[in-house]
Protein backbone atom coordinates (compact mmCIF):
# COMPACT_ATOMS: atom_id res chain seq x y z
CA UNK A 1 0.00 0.00 0.00
CA UNK A 2 1.13 3.46 -1.07
CA UNK A 3 2.13 5.95 1.42
CA UNK A 4 -0.62 8.30 -0.04
CA UNK A 5 -3.48 5.92 0.51
CA UNK A 6 -2.11 4.39 3.82
CA UNK A 7 -3.84 5.29 7.30
CA UNK A 8 -0.59 7.10 8.23
CA UNK A 9 -0.45 9.58 5.27
CA UNK A 10 -3.92 10.66 6.20
CA UNK A 11 -3.06 11.08 9.92
CA UNK A 12 -0.46 13.10 8.70
CA UNK A 13 -1.95 15.12 6.80
CA UNK A 14 -5.24 15.65 9.73
CA UNK A 15 -2.06 16.62 12.29
CA UNK A 16 -0.37 18.87 9.69
CA UNK A 17 -2.31 20.67 7.25
CA UNK A 18 -4.68 23.24 7.77
CA UNK A 19 -5.26 24.38 4.59
CA UNK A 20 -9.38 24.73 4.16
CA UNK A 21 -9.76 23.89 7.77
CA UNK A 22 -11.23 26.26 10.48
CA UNK A 23 -9.95 26.18 14.31
CA UNK A 24 -12.03 23.86 15.58
CA UNK A 25 -11.57 21.21 12.70
CA UNK A 26 -8.20 21.57 13.69
CA UNK A 27 -8.13 21.05 17.50
CA UNK A 28 -10.57 18.34 17.23
CA UNK A 29 -8.13 16.34 15.05
CA UNK A 30 -5.54 17.09 17.62
CA UNK A 31 -7.52 16.27 20.34
CA UNK A 32 -8.86 13.05 19.26
CA UNK A 33 -4.70 12.16 18.16
CA UNK A 34 -4.26 13.29 21.92
CA UNK A 35 -6.81 11.24 23.77
CA UNK A 36 -6.29 7.61 21.75
CA UNK A 37 -2.43 8.25 22.51
CA UNK A 38 -2.42 9.25 26.14
CA UNK A 39 -5.28 5.98 26.60
CA UNK A 40 -2.69 3.27 25.13
CA UNK A 41 0.92 4.72 26.04
CA UNK A 42 -0.24 6.63 29.45
CA UNK A 43 -3.12 5.51 31.21
CA UNK A 44 -3.46 2.19 30.13
CA UNK A 45 0.35 1.31 31.42
CA UNK A 46 0.07 3.64 34.40
CA UNK A 47 -3.35 1.51 35.49
CA UNK A 48 -1.44 -1.58 34.85
CA UNK A 49 1.45 -0.89 37.23
CA UNK A 50 -1.00 0.54 39.57
CA UNK A 51 -2.63 -2.79 39.44
CA UNK A 52 -6.21 -1.16 38.86
CA UNK A 53 -8.97 -3.34 38.32
CA UNK A 54 -8.70 -4.62 34.75
CA UNK A 55 -12.42 -3.42 33.98
CA UNK A 56 -10.64 0.21 33.97
CA UNK A 57 -8.17 -0.70 30.94
CA UNK A 58 -11.09 -2.13 29.17
CA UNK A 59 -13.23 1.14 29.03
CA UNK A 60 -9.60 3.16 28.34
CA UNK A 61 -9.04 0.75 25.42
CA UNK A 62 -12.49 1.49 24.02
CA UNK A 63 -12.26 4.87 24.85
CA UNK A 64 -8.82 5.18 23.06
CA UNK A 65 -10.50 3.07 19.97
CA UNK A 66 -13.50 5.14 19.57
CA UNK A 67 -10.84 8.22 19.30
CA UNK A 68 -9.13 6.52 16.60
CA UNK A 69 -12.77 5.92 14.88
CA UNK A 70 -13.34 9.46 14.92
CA UNK A 71 -9.89 10.90 14.36
CA UNK A 72 -10.25 8.76 10.94
CA UNK A 73 -13.58 10.15 10.32
CA UNK A 74 -12.02 13.56 10.56
CA UNK A 75 -9.83 12.81 8.07
CA UNK A 76 -12.19 12.34 5.63
CA UNK A 77 -13.91 15.52 6.75
CA UNK A 78 -16.64 14.26 9.05
CA UNK A 79 -15.93 15.81 12.40
CA UNK A 80 -18.55 14.69 15.29
CA UNK A 81 -17.23 16.71 18.30
CA UNK A 82 -20.24 15.84 20.22
CA UNK A 83 -19.27 12.41 20.20
CA UNK A 84 -16.22 12.72 21.71
CA UNK A 85 -17.72 14.73 24.06
CA UNK A 86 -20.07 12.35 25.54
CA UNK A 87 -17.46 9.27 24.89
CA UNK A 88 -15.32 11.11 27.18
CA UNK A 89 -18.06 11.87 29.82
CA UNK A 90 -19.66 8.28 29.99
CA UNK A 91 -15.60 7.21 29.93
CA UNK A 92 -15.54 9.28 33.60
CA UNK A 93 -18.85 7.87 34.54
CA UNK A 94 -17.75 4.55 33.98
CA UNK A 95 -13.98 4.59 35.91
CA UNK A 96 -15.24 7.26 38.70
CA UNK A 97 -15.93 4.44 41.22
CA UNK A 98 -13.40 1.74 40.16
CA UNK A 99 -10.90 4.45 40.02
CA UNK A 100 -10.83 6.37 43.24
CA UNK A 101 -13.60 8.67 42.63
CA UNK A 102 -12.65 12.02 43.92
CA UNK A 103 -9.43 10.81 45.58
CA UNK A 104 -8.22 10.03 42.30
CA UNK A 105 -7.78 12.34 38.93
CA UNK A 106 -10.93 11.93 37.45
CA UNK A 107 -12.01 15.47 38.35
CA UNK A 108 -9.11 16.74 36.93
CA UNK A 109 -10.52 15.65 33.69
CA UNK A 110 -13.92 17.68 34.21
CA UNK A 111 -11.48 21.21 33.42
CA UNK A 112 -11.21 19.66 30.07
CA UNK A 113 -15.33 19.07 29.33
CA UNK A 114 -15.96 22.88 30.30
CA UNK A 115 -13.23 23.75 28.63
CA UNK A 116 -14.33 21.61 25.21
CA UNK A 117 -17.75 23.38 25.58
CA UNK A 118 -17.33 26.88 24.90
CA UNK A 119 -14.73 26.14 21.61
CA UNK A 120 -17.18 23.45 20.07
CA UNK A 121 -20.48 24.27 21.34
CA UNK A 122 -22.55 27.37 20.24
CA UNK A 123 -26.26 28.51 21.52
CA UNK A 124 -28.49 26.81 23.25
CA UNK A 125 -26.11 23.58 21.93
CA UNK A 126 -23.60 24.93 24.56
CA UNK A 127 -25.46 25.35 27.47
CA UNK A 128 -27.69 21.73 27.89
CA UNK A 129 -24.27 20.67 28.15
CA UNK A 130 -22.86 22.44 29.89
CA UNK A 131 -25.93 22.01 32.72
CA UNK A 132 -25.31 18.26 32.02
CA UNK A 133 -21.88 18.37 33.29
CA UNK A 134 -22.18 20.11 36.01
CA UNK A 135 -25.11 18.27 37.06
CA UNK A 136 -22.89 14.73 36.98
CA UNK A 137 -20.08 15.77 38.76
CA UNK A 138 -22.34 17.25 41.14
CA UNK A 139 -24.24 13.74 41.36
CA UNK A 140 -21.35 11.71 41.31
CA UNK A 141 -19.78 13.50 44.56
CA UNK A 142 -23.44 12.69 46.16
CA UNK A 143 -23.52 9.26 45.31
CA UNK A 144 -19.76 9.46 46.79
CA UNK A 145 -20.58 11.23 49.67
CA UNK A 146 -23.70 8.85 50.03
CA UNK A 147 -22.38 5.59 49.62
CA UNK A 148 -18.77 5.76 50.21
CA UNK A 149 -18.11 1.93 50.13
CA UNK A 150 -18.84 2.22 46.18
CA UNK A 151 -15.43 4.36 45.77
CA UNK A 152 -12.53 1.25 45.34
CA UNK A 153 -9.75 3.11 47.99
CA UNK A 154 -5.78 2.96 46.21
CA UNK A 155 -3.96 0.15 47.52
CA UNK A 156 -1.26 3.12 49.04
CA UNK A 157 -0.03 6.71 48.68
CA UNK A 158 2.29 5.96 46.43
CA UNK A 159 -0.66 5.09 43.84
CA UNK A 160 -2.79 7.83 44.36
CA UNK A 161 -0.53 10.35 44.25
CA UNK A 162 1.00 8.68 40.77
CA UNK A 163 -2.45 8.65 39.45
CA UNK A 164 -3.08 12.12 40.27
CA UNK A 165 0.02 13.27 38.46
CA UNK A 166 -1.19 11.49 35.47
CA UNK A 167 -4.09 12.77 35.51
CA UNK A 168 -3.32 16.43 36.42
CA UNK A 169 -0.36 16.12 33.13
CA UNK A 170 -2.94 14.81 30.72
CA UNK A 171 -5.51 17.69 31.82
CA UNK A 172 -2.74 20.17 31.92
CA UNK A 173 -1.89 18.78 28.34
CA UNK A 174 -5.44 19.04 26.56
CA UNK A 175 -6.37 22.26 28.26
CA UNK A 176 -2.51 23.68 27.22
CA UNK A 177 -3.73 22.20 23.80
CA UNK A 178 -7.37 24.09 23.76
CA UNK A 179 -5.65 27.37 25.21
CA UNK A 180 -2.87 27.08 22.69
CA UNK A 181 -5.02 26.75 19.83
CA UNK A 182 -7.25 29.73 20.84
CA UNK A 183 -4.55 31.85 21.42
CA UNK A 184 -2.83 31.05 18.05
CA UNK A 185 -6.11 31.47 16.29
CA UNK A 186 -6.75 34.96 18.05
CA UNK A 187 -3.34 36.23 17.14
CA UNK A 188 -3.91 35.01 13.22
CA UNK A 189 -7.88 36.51 13.41
CA UNK A 190 -5.93 39.75 14.77
CA UNK A 191 -3.46 39.93 12.28
CA UNK A 192 -6.07 38.90 9.34
CA UNK A 193 -8.59 41.82 11.07
CA UNK A 194 -5.14 44.42 11.03
CA UNK A 195 -4.35 43.20 7.08
CA UNK A 196 -8.18 43.43 6.22
CA UNK A 197 -7.84 47.13 8.02
CA UNK A 198 -5.31 48.37 6.40
CA UNK A 199 -6.89 47.23 3.42
CA UNK A 200 -10.15 48.86 4.01
CA UNK A 201 -8.25 52.03 4.81
CA UNK A 202 -6.51 51.87 1.21
CA UNK A 203 -9.96 51.00 -0.41
CA UNK A 204 -11.61 53.96 1.36
CA UNK A 205 -8.58 56.50 0.26
CA UNK A 206 -9.26 54.95 -3.32
CA UNK A 207 -13.18 54.82 -2.98
CA UNK A 208 -12.71 58.45 -1.91
CA UNK A 209 -10.43 59.55 -4.45
CA UNK A 210 -12.75 57.83 -6.92
CA UNK A 211 -15.56 59.64 -5.22
CA UNK A 212 -13.65 62.91 -6.04
CA UNK A 213 -13.44 62.40 -9.61
CA UNK A 214 -17.39 61.20 -9.78
CA UNK A 215 -18.25 64.18 -8.65
CA UNK A 216 -15.85 66.14 -10.03
CA UNK A 217 -16.96 64.29 -13.75
CA UNK A 218 -20.63 65.19 -12.34
CA UNK A 219 -20.44 68.71 -11.88
CA UNK A 220 -18.85 68.95 -15.42
CA UNK A 221 -21.14 67.13 -17.20
CA UNK A 222 -23.88 69.45 -15.24
CA UNK A 223 -21.77 71.91 -16.23
CA UNK A 224 -21.97 71.07 -19.80
CA UNK A 225 -25.47 70.24 -20.03
CA UNK A 226 -26.55 73.05 -18.67
CA UNK A 227 -24.47 75.15 -20.63
CA UNK A 228 -25.70 74.06 -24.00
CA UNK A 229 -29.10 76.13 -25.02
CA UNK A 230 -30.30 72.22 -26.05
CA UNK A 231 -32.83 70.44 -23.69
CA UNK A 232 -31.60 67.62 -22.33
CA UNK A 233 -33.73 65.26 -20.29
CA UNK A 234 -33.76 61.71 -18.60
CA UNK A 235 -36.78 59.47 -17.68
CA UNK A 236 -37.25 56.13 -16.10
CA UNK A 237 -39.09 53.52 -17.54
CA UNK A 238 -42.14 54.73 -15.98
CA UNK A 239 -41.67 57.96 -18.25
CA UNK A 240 -40.92 59.92 -14.74
CA UNK A 241 -37.93 63.17 -15.55
CA UNK A 242 -34.91 62.16 -13.76
CA UNK A 243 -32.95 65.12 -15.17
CA UNK A 244 -33.95 68.28 -16.71
CA UNK A 245 -31.20 70.77 -17.86
CA UNK A 246 -31.83 74.15 -17.90
CA UNK A 247 -31.98 74.88 -21.42
CA UNK A 248 -35.21 72.46 -21.27
CA UNK A 249 -36.57 74.56 -18.71
CA UNK A 250 -35.93 77.74 -21.16
CA UNK A 251 -37.57 75.85 -23.88
CA UNK A 252 -40.76 74.77 -21.90
CA UNK A 253 -41.54 77.71 -19.52
CA UNK A 254 -41.20 75.34 -16.75
CA UNK A 255 -39.04 74.88 -13.56
CA UNK A 256 -37.45 71.95 -12.47
CA UNK A 257 -39.88 71.65 -9.09
CA UNK A 258 -42.77 71.36 -11.72
CA UNK A 259 -41.25 68.86 -13.75
CA UNK A 260 -38.65 65.67 -11.90
CA UNK A 261 -40.38 62.98 -10.49
CA UNK A 262 -43.66 63.88 -13.24
CA UNK A 263 -44.66 63.09 -16.28
CA UNK A 264 -44.98 64.53 -19.90
CA UNK A 265 -48.54 65.56 -18.46
CA UNK A 266 -46.54 68.22 -16.62
CA UNK A 267 -45.30 69.63 -19.37
CA UNK A 268 -47.89 68.94 -22.27
CA UNK A 269 -51.52 68.65 -22.89
CA UNK A 270 -53.28 65.59 -22.15
CA UNK A 271 -53.57 64.53 -25.70
CA UNK A 272 -49.47 65.89 -26.62
CA UNK A 273 -48.53 64.41 -23.72
CA UNK A 274 -49.94 61.04 -24.64
CA UNK A 275 -48.37 60.86 -27.74
CA UNK A 276 -45.39 62.10 -26.47
CA UNK A 277 -45.08 58.54 -23.74
CA UNK A 278 -46.30 56.58 -27.23
CA UNK A 279 -43.36 57.42 -29.05
CA UNK A 280 -41.29 56.81 -25.85
CA UNK A 281 -42.21 53.15 -25.46
CA UNK A 282 -41.58 52.40 -28.88
CA UNK A 283 -37.65 53.46 -27.89
CA UNK A 284 -38.00 51.51 -24.82
CA UNK A 285 -39.53 48.95 -26.76
CA UNK A 286 -37.20 48.86 -29.70
CA UNK A 287 -34.05 49.34 -27.50
CA UNK A 288 -32.94 51.74 -30.54
CA UNK A 289 -32.76 55.49 -30.55
CA UNK A 290 -35.08 57.49 -32.90
CA UNK A 291 -34.21 61.13 -34.43
CA UNK A 292 -38.30 63.00 -35.39
CA UNK A 293 -38.71 66.55 -35.98
CA UNK A 294 -42.09 67.89 -33.21
CA UNK A 295 -43.86 71.06 -33.53
CA UNK A 296 -45.27 72.88 -30.43
CA UNK A 297 -46.12 75.63 -28.69
CA UNK A 298 -43.10 78.19 -27.42
CA UNK A 299 -42.93 79.96 -24.30
CA UNK A 300 -44.20 82.88 -26.42
CA UNK A 301 -46.80 81.41 -28.08
CA UNK A 302 -44.91 80.80 -31.67
CA UNK A 303 -44.75 77.49 -33.12
CA UNK A 304 -41.54 76.01 -33.04
CA UNK A 305 -40.04 73.26 -34.53
CA UNK A 306 -38.08 70.57 -32.42
CA UNK A 307 -35.57 68.20 -33.55
CA UNK A 308 -35.55 65.44 -30.84
CA UNK A 309 -32.68 62.43 -30.46
CA UNK A 310 -34.37 59.75 -28.09
CA UNK A 311 -32.32 56.83 -27.21
CA UNK A 312 -32.46 54.04 -24.27
CA UNK A 313 -30.41 53.95 -21.30
CA UNK A 314 -28.91 50.19 -20.34
CA UNK A 315 -27.42 49.92 -16.32
CA UNK A 316 -23.99 47.61 -16.50
CA UNK A 317 -26.30 44.40 -17.02
CA UNK A 318 -27.81 45.33 -20.32
CA UNK A 319 -30.97 45.90 -19.28
CA UNK A 320 -33.02 48.88 -20.20
CA UNK A 321 -33.61 51.40 -17.48
CA UNK A 322 -35.08 54.90 -18.80
CA UNK A 323 -34.47 56.59 -21.86
CA UNK A 324 -32.68 60.13 -22.71
CA UNK A 325 -33.08 62.83 -25.16
CA UNK A 326 -31.58 65.87 -26.46
CA UNK A 327 -34.20 67.98 -28.21
CA UNK A 328 -32.86 71.46 -30.31
CA UNK A 329 -34.92 74.24 -31.66
CA UNK A 330 -34.04 74.15 -35.55
CA UNK A 331 -36.93 76.58 -36.37
CA UNK A 332 -34.71 79.61 -37.54
CA UNK A 333 -32.55 77.01 -39.17
CA UNK A 334 -35.43 75.50 -41.20
CA UNK A 335 -36.38 78.83 -42.04
CA UNK A 336 -32.97 79.90 -43.46
CA UNK A 337 -33.30 76.59 -45.26
CA UNK A 338 -36.50 76.89 -46.68
CA UNK A 339 -34.90 81.31 -47.66
CA UNK A 340 -31.55 79.61 -48.89
CA UNK A 341 -33.71 77.26 -51.43
CA UNK A 342 -36.01 79.93 -52.45
CA UNK A 343 -33.21 81.78 -52.93
CA UNK A 344 -31.50 78.89 -55.34
CA UNK A 345 -34.10 78.47 -57.70
CA UNK A 346 -33.91 82.09 -58.12
CA UNK A 347 -30.54 81.81 -58.89
CA UNK A 348 -30.81 78.79 -60.75
CA UNK A 349 -33.77 80.85 -62.81
CA UNK A 350 -31.32 84.01 -63.37
CA UNK A 351 -28.90 81.55 -64.62
CA UNK A 352 -31.03 80.17 -66.69
CA UNK A 353 -31.94 83.83 -68.40
CA UNK A 354 -28.52 84.62 -68.20
CA UNK A 355 -27.86 81.53 -70.13
CA UNK A 356 -30.44 82.33 -72.64
CA UNK A 357 -29.26 85.71 -73.48
CA UNK A 358 -25.78 84.25 -73.80
CA UNK A 359 -26.36 82.04 -75.97
CA UNK A 360 -28.54 84.36 -78.30
CA UNK A 361 -25.32 86.47 -78.20
CA UNK A 362 -22.94 83.82 -79.23
CA UNK A 363 -25.61 83.18 -82.07
CA UNK A 364 -25.54 87.11 -82.92
CA UNK A 365 -21.75 86.28 -82.59
CA UNK A 366 -21.20 83.58 -84.96
CA UNK A 367 -23.59 85.58 -87.37
CA UNK A 368 -21.29 88.58 -86.82
CA UNK A 369 -18.16 86.18 -87.51
CA UNK A 370 -19.93 84.72 -90.66
CA UNK A 371 -20.95 88.25 -91.96
CA UNK A 372 -16.99 88.91 -91.32
CA UNK A 373 -15.73 85.98 -92.95
CA UNK A 374 -17.88 86.26 -95.95
CA UNK A 375 -19.38 89.93 -96.69
CA UNK A 376 -16.07 91.91 -95.87
CA UNK A 377 -13.87 89.34 -98.05
CA UNK A 378 -15.00 90.42 -100.85
CA UNK A 379 -14.35 93.95 -100.81
CA UNK A 380 -11.06 93.03 -100.07
CA UNK A 381 -11.21 90.79 -102.94
CA UNK A 382 -12.30 93.70 -105.35
CA UNK A 383 -9.89 95.52 -103.78
CA UNK A 384 -6.99 93.03 -104.30
CA UNK A 385 -7.96 92.68 -107.87
CA UNK A 386 -8.50 95.80 -109.23
CA UNK A 387 -5.27 97.42 -107.36
CA UNK A 388 -3.53 93.96 -109.38
CA UNK A 389 -5.44 95.52 -112.85
CA UNK A 390 -4.18 98.74 -112.51
CA UNK A 391 -0.56 97.84 -111.78
CA UNK A 392 -0.87 95.32 -114.83
CA UNK A 393 -2.49 97.71 -117.53
CA UNK A 394 -1.58 101.10 -116.31
CA UNK A 395 1.45 100.50 -114.49
CA UNK A 396 3.82 101.54 -116.88
CA UNK A 397 1.69 105.18 -117.37
CA UNK A 398 1.92 105.53 -113.75
CA UNK A 399 4.36 107.44 -111.88
CA UNK A 400 6.75 105.62 -109.41
CA UNK A 401 4.93 107.84 -106.68
CA UNK A 402 1.51 106.23 -107.79
CA UNK A 403 2.51 102.52 -108.32
CA UNK A 404 4.09 103.01 -104.63
CA UNK A 405 0.55 103.75 -103.39
CA UNK A 406 -1.04 100.97 -105.19
CA UNK A 407 1.39 98.88 -103.45
CA UNK A 408 0.46 99.76 -100.40
CA UNK A 409 -2.94 99.31 -100.93
CA UNK A 410 -2.15 95.94 -101.70
CA UNK A 411 -0.51 95.19 -98.83
CA UNK A 412 -3.05 96.85 -96.74
CA UNK A 413 -5.87 94.63 -97.75
CA UNK A 414 -3.65 91.41 -97.74
CA UNK A 415 -2.90 92.59 -93.96
CA UNK A 416 -6.71 92.97 -93.18
CA UNK A 417 -7.36 89.64 -94.64
CA UNK A 418 -4.72 88.25 -92.40
CA UNK A 419 -6.28 90.02 -89.38
CA UNK A 420 -9.98 88.84 -90.07
CA UNK A 421 -8.49 85.03 -90.68
CA UNK A 422 -6.99 85.25 -86.75
CA UNK A 423 -10.17 86.84 -85.30
CA UNK A 424 -11.93 84.42 -86.57
CA UNK A 425 -9.44 81.88 -85.35
CA UNK A 426 -9.28 83.43 -82.10
CA UNK A 427 -13.14 83.42 -82.01
CA UNK A 428 -13.17 79.71 -83.07
CA UNK A 429 -10.56 78.65 -79.91
CA UNK A 430 -13.24 79.78 -77.63
CA UNK A 431 -16.16 77.87 -78.86
CA UNK A 432 -14.44 74.25 -80.47
CA UNK A 433 -14.74 71.17 -77.95
CA UNK A 434 -11.44 69.85 -76.51
CA UNK A 435 -10.95 66.47 -77.80
CA UNK A 436 -7.70 65.71 -75.49
CA UNK A 437 -5.84 62.73 -75.73
CA UNK A 438 -1.83 62.11 -75.35
CA UNK A 439 -0.42 64.72 -77.61
CA UNK A 440 4.32 64.81 -77.75
CA UNK A 441 4.50 68.32 -77.91
CA UNK A 442 8.07 67.17 -79.19
CA UNK A 443 7.14 66.01 -82.20
CA UNK A 444 4.88 69.02 -82.71
CA UNK A 445 7.79 71.54 -81.94
CA UNK A 446 9.74 69.95 -84.57
CA UNK A 447 7.51 69.11 -87.48
CA UNK A 448 6.66 73.06 -87.21
CA UNK A 449 10.62 73.50 -87.18
CA UNK A 450 10.63 71.73 -90.08
CA UNK A 451 8.05 73.81 -91.83
CA UNK A 452 10.03 76.88 -91.55
CA UNK A 453 13.53 75.66 -92.09
CA UNK A 454 11.94 74.30 -95.93
CA UNK A 455 10.58 77.86 -95.84
CA UNK A 456 13.63 79.83 -95.78
CA UNK A 457 16.36 77.52 -96.42
CA UNK A 458 19.39 80.02 -96.03
CA UNK A 459 18.43 81.02 -91.97
CA UNK A 460 20.80 79.53 -89.77
CA UNK A 461 19.17 78.10 -86.57
CA UNK A 462 19.59 75.74 -83.98
CA UNK A 463 17.14 74.38 -83.49
CA UNK A 464 17.26 72.36 -80.18
CA UNK A 465 13.88 70.27 -78.74
CA UNK A 466 14.12 67.95 -76.23
CA UNK A 467 12.35 64.45 -76.70
CA UNK A 468 9.46 62.60 -74.86
CA UNK A 469 7.64 66.00 -73.72
CA UNK A 470 3.76 64.57 -73.49
CA UNK A 471 0.66 66.28 -72.22
CA UNK A 472 -3.05 65.42 -72.74
CA UNK A 473 -4.76 67.78 -74.47
CA UNK A 474 -5.97 68.61 -77.68
CA UNK A 475 -3.98 68.58 -80.72
CA UNK A 476 -5.43 70.48 -83.00
CA UNK A 477 -4.87 73.81 -80.80
CA UNK A 478 -1.95 72.64 -78.89
CA UNK A 479 -0.42 72.53 -82.73
CA UNK A 480 -2.08 75.99 -83.11
CA UNK A 481 -0.03 77.30 -79.89
CA UNK A 482 3.10 75.67 -80.83
CA UNK A 483 2.59 77.24 -83.98
CA UNK A 484 2.37 80.92 -82.68
CA UNK A 485 5.21 80.46 -80.16
CA UNK A 486 7.80 78.72 -82.75
CA UNK A 487 7.09 80.53 -85.52
CA UNK A 488 7.44 84.28 -83.07
CA UNK A 489 10.96 82.64 -81.69
CA UNK A 490 11.62 82.22 -85.38
CA UNK A 491 10.63 85.63 -86.65
CA UNK A 492 12.11 87.84 -83.84
CA UNK A 493 15.29 85.99 -84.19
CA UNK A 494 15.60 86.22 -87.48
CA UNK A 495 18.32 89.27 -86.90
CA UNK A 496 20.91 86.97 -85.56
CA UNK A 497 23.38 85.59 -88.01
CA UNK A 498 22.98 82.53 -85.95
CA UNK A 499 19.91 82.00 -84.20
CA UNK A 500 18.92 79.50 -81.44
CA UNK A 501 15.71 78.23 -80.53
CA UNK A 502 15.09 75.86 -77.27
CA UNK A 503 12.10 73.96 -76.33
CA UNK A 504 12.42 72.13 -73.50
CA UNK A 505 10.71 71.48 -69.60
CA UNK A 506 11.94 72.72 -66.29
CA UNK A 507 10.33 72.75 -62.66
CA UNK A 508 8.55 76.10 -61.48
CA UNK A 509 6.38 75.87 -57.85
CA UNK A 510 6.76 71.56 -57.70
CA UNK A 511 4.88 71.58 -61.24
CA UNK A 512 6.42 70.94 -64.64
CA UNK A 513 6.82 73.51 -66.59
CA UNK A 514 7.49 73.96 -70.59
CA UNK A 515 9.26 76.72 -72.18
CA UNK A 516 10.57 77.91 -75.90
CA UNK A 517 13.48 80.45 -75.60
CA UNK A 518 15.13 82.29 -78.25
CA UNK A 519 17.75 84.84 -78.63
CA UNK A 520 16.16 87.38 -80.73
CA UNK A 521 15.34 91.05 -80.02
CA UNK A 522 13.63 90.47 -76.40
CA UNK A 523 11.41 92.79 -74.90
CA UNK A 524 10.66 95.30 -72.13
CA UNK A 525 9.76 93.95 -69.13
CA UNK A 526 7.97 96.98 -68.07
CA UNK A 527 5.38 95.88 -71.08
CA UNK A 528 4.70 92.17 -69.87
CA UNK A 529 0.93 92.86 -69.17
CA UNK A 530 0.64 94.18 -72.70
CA UNK A 531 2.40 90.80 -74.12
CA UNK A 532 -0.44 88.24 -74.18
CA UNK A 533 -3.56 90.87 -75.23
CA UNK A 534 -5.22 91.25 -78.28
CA UNK A 535 -3.42 93.77 -81.12
CA UNK A 536 -0.98 94.41 -78.40
CA UNK A 537 2.97 94.22 -80.35
CA UNK A 538 5.85 95.32 -78.87
CA UNK A 539 7.47 95.54 -81.89
CA UNK A 540 7.38 97.88 -85.07
CA UNK A 541 6.65 96.88 -88.70
CA UNK A 542 9.79 95.86 -88.81
CA UNK A 543 8.01 92.45 -87.57
CA UNK A 544 5.30 91.69 -90.00
CA UNK A 545 2.20 90.24 -87.58
CA UNK A 546 -1.15 90.81 -86.32
CA UNK A 547 -0.71 90.92 -82.97
CA UNK A 548 -3.50 88.16 -81.96
CA UNK A 549 -0.51 85.67 -81.60
CA UNK A 550 -0.17 85.37 -78.28
CA UNK A 551 -3.42 85.87 -77.26
CA UNK A 552 -4.34 82.66 -79.29
CA UNK A 553 -1.74 80.91 -77.10
CA UNK A 554 -3.21 82.42 -73.96
CA UNK A 555 -6.40 81.08 -74.83
CA UNK A 556 -5.45 78.04 -75.38
CA UNK A 557 -3.22 77.58 -72.64
CA UNK A 558 -6.18 78.59 -70.03
CA UNK A 559 -8.82 75.97 -72.00
CA UNK A 560 -6.47 73.59 -70.83
CA UNK A 561 -6.58 74.11 -67.51
CA UNK A 562 -2.80 75.97 -67.59
CA UNK A 563 -1.14 79.24 -67.19
CA UNK A 564 1.53 81.31 -69.69
CA UNK A 565 3.89 84.01 -69.14
CA UNK A 566 7.11 85.70 -70.48
CA UNK A 567 10.48 86.74 -69.41
CA UNK A 568 12.79 89.03 -71.67
CA UNK A 569 15.55 91.10 -71.61
CA UNK A 570 15.77 93.96 -74.57
CA UNK A 571 18.66 92.70 -77.35
CA UNK A 572 19.31 89.24 -75.70
CA UNK A 573 15.88 87.33 -76.14
CA UNK A 574 12.81 86.10 -74.90
CA UNK A 575 11.29 83.58 -72.99
CA UNK A 576 8.39 81.88 -72.71
CA UNK A 577 6.42 79.24 -69.96
CA UNK A 578 3.62 77.73 -70.10
CA UNK A 579 2.19 74.71 -67.47
CA UNK A 580 -0.24 72.02 -69.43
CA UNK A 581 -2.16 70.11 -66.26
CA UNK A 582 -1.42 66.11 -67.44
CA UNK A 583 -5.80 65.57 -66.93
Amino acid sequence: MSEIGSPIARFKSCIWSRGGCTMEQHLFVLLCTMAAAASFFLVIPTNYLQHLPIYINVCVAVFGTFSLVLLNEACKGRYHTKSLFFLFMALLNLIWFPNGASEGSLPFYFFCLLMYLPIFFRGRARWLPLLLTVIDGVALMALELRFPEWATPFRSEQDRVSDNIVGFAVTALSCAVMLWTLLRNYEEERNRLVSVNEQLQRVIVERSAVEGALLQNRELLNSVIDGTIDAVFVKDVSGRYLLFSKGACQMTGKTLEQVLGRDDHALFPPEVALEVLRMDREVLEGNQAHTLEWELDGVNGERILLEVIKGPLHNKEGQVVGLFGIARDVTQSRRMAEELRLLNEDLERRVAERTARLEAAMKEQEAFSYSVSHDLRGPLRHINSYGAILLEEFGPALEPEARGYLERIRTSSKRMGDLIDDLLELSRIGRSELNKATVSLSDLAFGIGCKLQDAEPARRVDLLIEPGMQVQGDRLLLELMLENLVGNAWKYSSIRERARIEFGCCRHDGADAFFIKDNGVGFDMAYQDKLFGAFQRLHGAEFEGTGIGLATVKRIVERHGGTVWANGVVDQGATVYFTMPNG
